[in-house]
């Protein structure tokens, strides 16, 4: 089975066809919305979103 990667631009395409929003706009939302969750990240260290997951910034060794 080959496994297939899920992009912004899977994401922005859904939202086109289900909302009728623009593809520009569409893209727009994804990018917001994870801009977002980066600077929340980058503010508190967590996120928590309902119903979704919990994301952690996790400090690791650097790669070589």
């Amino acid at each position: 089975m080959v496994k297939k990667n899920f992009t912004r631009k899977n994401l922005s395409e859904i939202i086109y066809k289900q909302l009728g929003f623009s593809k520009n706009f569409s893209l727009k939302i994804i990018d917001d919305f994870f801009e977002t969750i980066i600077n929340d990240l980058i503010d508190t260290g967590n996120i928590k979103i309902t119903s979704f997951g919990t994301f952690k910034v996790k400090n690791k060794k650097e790669r070589i």
